[in-house]
Formats: structure tokens, C-alpha cells, sequence
């Protein structure tokens, strides 16, 4: 590997337990350093050449200049105060708590030799990127319904800053990292500039356009930025101003009869202090609609094949290439959110001389919504936009059926005699979502937008919401027969193994292109198969 990194951790507790009361503080403390080795810092071969091609059916559509050498050095810090205590009232236990942590982000000088098509790069250090104390409670409770010990109903309810490990807005990563131009390598006759020879007939390092080239897609590829352009101040710093979840659940506990008990239980998760990408130097107002006709496919919903559809944009050409980005709150714009919501149903039983049972059914759903409005319009009527990813024309809010988080799974034990143990595991889960993206091109593009797409020959789209259609359920039978050999300090053991016994063949992955090829499929589920193992311990 060309990264290095360490880890730092100390922890301390102290507890106090009386009658009623078990109460229980500490302090934590972690520390993370992340660099590159020096000598892998500065080759400019990182990416070949600094450069890469995109070919589409042998034709030429664009080449991607990189910027390299690259390498990042980066250091964080997190300290942490907590308290807990565990209350006991006759019938009713409480469980409070609350944990207050500092997490601090700090990036060095850093120094990049020159490249293929950048120069030596400086950027001073940073301090306090990002700087975020954040205060979390979390409360729960049990209470014994009936006294017995039988029937147990509990909650919870819990505020989390799940934190990636390293610091924020590294300078590094405001420089534009790429650029691509548009490659228009086609033989035209005699003369003609473009040659046809595969190879880029053009000033690479000129960013505007020349030869075969058109001009730089991010103008301010290779040049120097003031630190800490990327952030704002809103997503570097504050009281909870870091990215977190809540999470609460319901659960009642009951025991059916003797070694056997049924849980069912209420499980909602909801995000909050989304970030959003905002270039300074364009509005909504700098984007131009465009629509297309989709393919005329049965295969398609009937709201989507053959119709016109609208909602997609791209920007106007005097402001192509002009990039100044900010990442801030999305709450600045309007309301961005993510739910789940889910219950679970799992039994847990011992029955006969050895016998155990358990498993369970899950229902749950993921709603989505990215539907603010930054640079990239929103269209109400249609509900399009960036996706939720913002990486892309598409969905801007995606409700996924419940059926796309269903699952039951169930495993079965049961010893026989001569030391012999049988075992079966059921799985039903959801089939991988069939997801449909379209490559339109500029031709396609052209009459309804009125002009060329801006430094680029097509846009990829969403034709259906993702993971809201999906393949036929996943069901699976593995089966497991095991004898059990004991001599003098040793054990042999044997297995037989019968996996997918069911023989099904789901559908694991396939072409979401949409084309000749859209939904070929690409990997199934390996069929049946018998396996006989043995294990020797000593």
C-alpha cells in the first residue's frame, strides 16, 4: 500500500453502583494521522500519463487530464465525556445517558511536485477543519409488564454523530483533481486537422479548445485556490452542527412458554445536517431545459415508454467551466431528509433434547428526499432533478416499496443419534433492483435544447426511479449434516453439505444500460451443489 496511517486511543471509566442506582462515567480520547509515502507522493505516473480516454464503439468521445502527483496528509483528534446511569424502580428500569465530544480536524503544509499538466502545488495548513462539539443523549426503559420476568415491553430513543475517521475541506481537494475535454477523433478527408489515429491532435495543456479538443471542463483545473474555499463555515464548525441520525425503537419481549420467546419490535432512523455542493458562480437561472422521448419498450412502465420527458438541464455555455464550489447545509436551500421505518418479528426457541430455532421476518422502507433546489433546477411536475446521490440527472425523492426491505431468514438445529446433527437455514430476501439508465446523446438532445449539450457528447439518465423495481425474490435452502468422531484428546468431525438446495437461479447482477443488451443477465446465484468436508481438532 502507498498510504500510511496510525491510531492513537485511551480510554477511562470509573463506575458506582448502589441499590438502585449503577452509574458509570469516562473520558475517551483517539488520534489519526493519514499520509502518503514520500516516494509514492510525488510520482506523476500515479495515473499513466495523466491521462485517461473514454472510446464508446470504437469511437473517440473525450480524454481526462489528472492532476498528479497526488497524496493527502491529514491528522484528527476526538475527546469524549460520558455518563450513564442504570435506575432501577421496582418494575421499571431506566437507562440515561448523555455523551459530549470534541472531534478536531487539522491538515499540514503540504507540498506536490509538478506533473504532466500541473504545477508544484502549496497549500498552508489548516486548523480546526472541521471543529464540531456535539452533545448526545440517549434514554431507554424497560418495564417488567406483569412482574414475572415474561413480558418485557422496551424503548429507546438516541442521538448519534456516526464521524468517517479524518478531517475535512483538505485545500488538496478544492483544486479540480480532473478535467475533461470532449475528442472529436474522426477522419474527415485530406487536411482535416482530426487524423483518426486514436490519438488527442491537440494543446493538451491549452484549456481552450483546439484541434481535435474542445475547451477544459472545469477552467480552474491546476490552478491554486485560497485554503478552505470548499467549506463553509456551517460545515466546519458548531454546537450539533455535525452530521447525525436519531435513532428509536418499541420493542415487546414475551416468553410463549418454556425456552421459547417472541420479540416484535419498532424501529424508525432519521438524518439530519445534510451537506449539498454549491458552485458560487451559477444559479438555477444559468441552466437551460431540455427534453427527450424515451424508447417505445414493453419492458418499460407504461408512464415512461415512448413519452416525452422533460426536467433535465444543462448549463448555458458562457458559464460553462466556471466552478467556484462551497459545501454548506442543504438547510439553506430547503429540506433534505432520509427515514427508515421497520418491524421485526424473531422467535428464539429451544425445543426437544438439543433442538434451537430461530429467525425472523423484517419489514422496513427508506424514503429519501434531495429535492432542493442548489444550481441544478428542480422540476415539481415531474419530480426530477439531481438524484439522490446528486451525481446525475434522475429522482430527486425515491420512496422504495416495503417489499424491498422484507426478509425472513430462519435457522434449525437438531441433534440426532451417534453424534450426528442435522441443520437447515431459509433465507427470502428482495432481488437486486432493476435499475434502468439511459445514454442519451447530443444528436438526441440537440432540437429540444437548441444547441450542443455544454463540453459534453451525451447525459446519462434515469429512466425509472432506482430500487423501486426489483427481480423476482432471492430464496435459498442450505442443508448441513455433521458426525462428530472423538478419540483421545482429538476430535474428527465430518460434514455434508447440500447448498441451494432449492436449485434457484436469482438474478445477482445485470446490464442496466439500457440498449439491446439492457437486463441480459450478468451473474446468478451458483445452483445446487454438494460439498463434503471434514475437521480434524487437537
Amino acid at each position: 500500500s502507498d498510504v500510511c496511517s496510525s491510531d492513537l486511543f485511551q480510554r477511562f471509566t470509573t463506575s458506582y453502583v448502589t441499590g438502585s442506582h449503577s452509574i458509570k462515567g469516562g473520558f475517551e480520547r483517539s488520534q489519526f494521522h493519514l499520509g502518503r509515502l514520500p516516494n509514492r507522493y510525488k510520482d506523476p505516473n500515479q495515473i499513466n500519463g495523466g491521462r485517461s480516454y473514454t472510446v464508446r464503439n470504437m469511437v473517440p468521445e473525450s480524454v481526462t487530464l489528472w492532476a498528479v502527483p497526488f497524496g493527502l496528509w491529514e491528522d484528527a483528534r476526538d475527546i469524549a465525556l460520558f455518563a450513564q446511569d442504570q435506575w432501577t424502580i421496582r418494575k421499571l428500569t431506566l437507562n440515561m445517558g448523555v455523551r459530549f465530544n470534541n472531534f478536531n480536524g487539522t491538515i499540514p503544509t503540504q507540498d506536490l511536485p509538478a506533473g504532466y499538466f500541473v504545477p508544484e502545488r502549496h497549500t498552508d495548513a489548516v486548523y480546526d477543519s472541521p471543529n464540531f462539539t456535539n452533545l448526545s443523549p440517549r434514554v431507554g426503559a424497560a418495564y417488567d409488564v406483569f412482574g414475572t420476568g415474561r413480558t418485557a415491553i422496551k424503548t429507546s430513543l438516541g442521538h448519534f454523530t456516526p464521524r468517517n475517521v479524518g478531517p475535512t475541506g483538505n485545500p488538496l481537494l478544492n483544486l479540480a483533481q480532473s478535467t475533461t475535454r470532449t475528442w472529436n477523433d474522426s477522419f474527415f478527408g485530406p487536411g482535416d486537422p482530426r487524423t483518426g489515429n486514436f490519438v488527442p491532435d491537440c494543446d493538451l495543456r491549452n484549456p481552450v479548445a483546439s484541434g481535435e479538443c474542445g475547451p477544459f471542463s472545469d477552467l480552474s483545473f491546476g490552478l491554486p485556490k485560497p485554503p478552505n474555499a470548499a467549506l463553509a463555515p456551517d460545515a466546519k464548525e458548531g454546537f450539533n452542527k455535525d452530521s447525525y441520525n436519531w435513532q428509536a425503537s418499541l420493542v415487546l419481549q414475551h416468553q410463549l412458554r418454556a425456552n421459547t420467546a417472541l420479540n416484535v419490535g419498532y424501529y424508525r432512523t432519521w438524518y439530519g445536517n445534510f451537506l449539498v455542493t454549491d458552485n458560487r458562480l451559477v444559479t438555477p437561472a444559468d441552466y437551460e431545459q431540455f427534453c427527450i422521448t424515451a424508447p417505445t419498450d414493453s419492458r418499460l412502465p407504461a408512464s415512461i415508454s415512448g413519452q416525452r420527458i422533460c426536467g433535465f438541464y444543462d448549463i448555458k455555455l458562457e458559464k460553462f467551466g466556471q466552478v467556484d464550489n462551497v459545501i454548506t447545509q442543504a438547510l439553506r436551500f430547503g429540506k433534505r431528509s432520509e427515514v427508515y421505518n421497520g418491524v421485526d418479528v424473531t422467535i428464539d426457541s429451544r425445543f426437544g433434547t438439543g433442538g434451537l430455532l430461530q429467525g425472523g421476518v423484517s419489514f422496513g422502507r427508506t424514503v429519501e428526499d434531495n429535492c432542493v433546489t442548489v444550481d441544478y433546477p428542480q422540476d415539481p411536475k415531474t419530480g426530477r432533478g439531481l438524484n439522490v446521490a446528486g451525481t446525475g440527472p434522475g429522482f430527486c425523492h425515491v420512496s422504495r416499496p416495503w417489499a424491498a426491505a422484507t426478509q425472513g431468514r430462519f435457522v434449525v438445529v437438531y441433534p440426532l443419534p451417534w453424534r450426528m446433527q442435522t441443520s437447515a437455514i431459509y433465507q427470502n430476501i428482495p432481488g437486486m433492483p432493476i435499475n434502468t439508465t439511459y445514454l442519451a446523446a447530443n444528436a438526441e438532445i440537440r432540437p429540444s435544447l437548441g444547441r450542443n449539450l455544454a463540453g459534453r457528447n451525451n447525459v446519462v439518465i434515469d429512466l425509472v426511479p432506482p430500487n423501486t423495481i426489483f427481480e423476482p425474490r432471492l430464496q435459498q435452502l442450505d442443508l448441513r449434516v455433521t458426525r462428530k468422531f472423538r478419540t483421545r484428546g482429538a476430535t474428527f468431525s465430518t460434514n455434508l453439505d447440500l447448498y441451494n438446495a432449492l436449485n434457484a437461479s436469482s438474478v445477482l447482477n445485470q446490464t442496466t444500460r439500457y440498449g439491446p443488451a439492457w437486463g441480459n443477465v450478468v451473474q446468478v446465484m451458483g445452483g445446487r451443489m454438494l460439498k463434503l468436508g471434514a475437521q480434524f481438532d487437537f
